[in-house]
């Protein structure tokens, strides 16, 4: 039989507890439904969203200004 200190058996059962404490609550966080979504209290339009780039000397992501 091997001679262990009561402070290394401790410290093994406090870090296997502990252990077991992290597993369960990162489960529980895992699998716990989340809230429904809500709906917010007002939308605003994207802004610039009916901007015509047209005639305005922009040729696209490729370049080749004329």
């Amino acid at each position: 039989m091997k001679n262990y200190s009561t402070r290394d058996r401790e410290k093994a059962i406090f870090a296997l507890v502990m252990g077991l404490i992290a597993i369960v609550l990162a489960a529980w966080l895992a699998f716990m439904p989340m809230e429904a979504h809500t709906e917010p209290d007002t939308v605003y339009e994207m802004v610039n969203q009916r901007i015509s780039w047209e005639g305005a000397g922009y040729s696209g992501i490729w370049g080749g200004a004329k």
